[in-house]
């Protein structure tokens, strides 16, 4: 009995004795691999990588966006809109000038010559000569030429078109308000999918980070329990549990890189350069606090501050317009014009003088009666598409709202994810701890030290998910807020 003792006193000791081994080899081969990690961290071929802010992609994003491009192009659409409308008070003015050579030719022409007809006098043997064509006998084709030029010019102004060209101008004016504020929701737009893009690239980045440490972290654990073996404190099976672990965060890691080279492209694509060579993020845009306001005063920030809502708003506006517009075919039209001409008319069979000009001028009075009941018609899809406008605007305001406060709801839950995760962080390590100690006395398992170190890679990313689904989501409220628009205006 007390041999038996005696021996498992022994293999405690021995135990021990390899336990402090294993810790000296734990140290040395952490010294080992703290360069293979800055290794890891290093571009290929010793290439210096440019570290990329947030700033200067959304500049660039912005810089270049063909969807911001469109935007503008239909704002300066909107901007000759509101030209045209305006001409419309101006007068036409037109000039005409009008240059004919013109050519006749008459057939079988009798032709006369020079002669004279003597007509008597009361005086006898006294005669008045009158010279005269008289016929000479002869028939010929002849060609007369002639020349016309005229120049004119008109002008024309309406003064009274039953206040259409009013609705005209003031529907054109609020659609370009309606358009300036289209663009500055997409700017916003553009610099909420760069945020996202950023974000979710420093997710990656630090994901990798996490995976490299879980690699590194198995790698030690495998080294000590392959020295456990060694010493006869630990199973082959032990050592085999550990490099299965091992090669299972070699995976993560691999997978964790790949997602960084897809989140390059992804930033690189929001950035409208997606040839753009290897680049690296700032990944201190974590460091963030996690305050959320209420949602009831997020809502009222919505409707003072958000783009969409003031083009809809513009909309609604212009297409009221539009039916005051429609109704001016109700109205009498009134005209005036004057007009100006001048003509010189070079040919042999003119009346009058060969140069002559006119001028006059008056107004018109016109009222369409009866037009088939298109101005009706008219009047009628004028309302109704006031109506649809309306109809887009209260839609719109419900979106917000609903958008708001699922972003709301997605920050809080960040938040606490966030917070949750630093707790369990601090717990996992506690746990691993406990665990490689555990099997260190022989009080363990291996299996139990591969569920810490598990426990403590997954507290780690899920406390990176949740700092970078806070961010992106509150990159997504500030845009559903207007913020960056109020911040613009100061």
């Amino acid at each position: 009995m007390s041999d038996s003792r005696t021996a498992t006193r022994d293999r405690r000791c021995g135990r021990l004795a390899a336990g402090v081994a294993a810790g000296w080899l734990v140290l040395s081969c952490a010294a080992v691999v703290v360069p293979a990690e800055a290794q890891d961290a290093a571009p290929a071929g010793g290439a210096a990588v440019p570290v990329l802010s947030l700033e200067e992609c959304i500049r660039q994003a912005v810089g270049g966006s063909p969807t911001l491009l469109i935007s503008q192009e239909q704002r300066e659409i909107a901007a000759q809109t509101v030209r045209g409308a305006k001409g419309a008070f101006l007068p036409n003015l037109s000039l005409s000038y009008n240059w004919q050579k013109s050519e006749r030719t008459d057939f079988d022409v009798a032709q006369t010559k020079a002669g004279a007809i003597q007509i008597p006098t009361t005086d006898e043997n006294i005669f008045t000569v009158f010279p005269t064509q008289v016929p000479s006998g002869e028939i010929a084709d002849e060609t007369v030429s002639a020349t016309y030029k005229s120049l004119g010019g008109r002008a024309t102004l309406n003064l009274f078109d039953g206040f259409a060209k009013y609705g005209t101008l003031r529907s054109s004016q609020r659609s370009l308000e309606a358009a300036e504020a289209t663009v500055g929701y997409t700017r916003e737009r553009v610099v909420e999918e760069v945020v996202a893009a950023y974000y979710n690239l420093v997710r990656y980045e630090k994901l990798a980070e996490v995976a490299r440490e879980a690699r590194d972290r198995a790698a030690r654990e495998l080294e000590r329990t392959e020295t456990y073996f060694k010493l006869g404190s630990a199973a082959k099976s032990d050592v085999l549990q550990q490099r299965v672990a091992l090669e299972n965060t070699k995976l993560d890691l691999v997978v964790a890189e790949n997602s960084i080279k897809k989140g390059q492209a992804d930033l690189a694509y929001a950035m409208n350069r997606p040839l753009q060579g290897e680049f690296a993020v700032d990944a201190t845009v974590l460091e963030t606090e996690f305050a959320v306001a209420d949602v009831a005063e997020l809502y009222g920030e919505a409707l003072r501050n958000r783009l969409d809502l003031q083009s809809t708003e513009k909309t609604v506006e212009a297409r009221r317009q539009d039916v005051k517009a429609a109704r001016g075919s109700l109205f009498p039209q009134l005209d005036v014009y004057g007009n100006y001409g001048r003509d010189n008319n070079e040919s042999p069979y003119k009346f009058g003088a060969q140069i002559s000009s006119s001028t006059s001028y008056g107004y018109a009075v016109s009222w369409n009666i009866f037009d088939r009941l298109q101005t009706y018609s008219g009047i009628s899809r004028a309302k109704a598409g006031a109506r649809i406008a309306e109809y887009q605007l209260e839609q719109a305001r419900l979106n917000v709202q609903v958008e708001i406060r699922q972003l709301h709801n997605a920050l809080v839950e960040a938040r606490e994810r966030a917070s949750v995760s630093r707790e369990t962080i601090v717990q996992s390590e506690e746990g691993l701890r406990l665990a490689q100690e555990r099997f260190r006395v022989g009080a363990g398992t291996a299996l139990d030290v591969i569920v810490a170190q598990v426990n403590l890679t997954s507290a780690r990313a899920q406390e990176v998910q949740a700092k970078c689904d806070f961010l992106i989501a509150r990159a997504s409220l500030d845009r559903a807020l207007g913020r960056r628009n109020a911040t613009a205006g100061e």
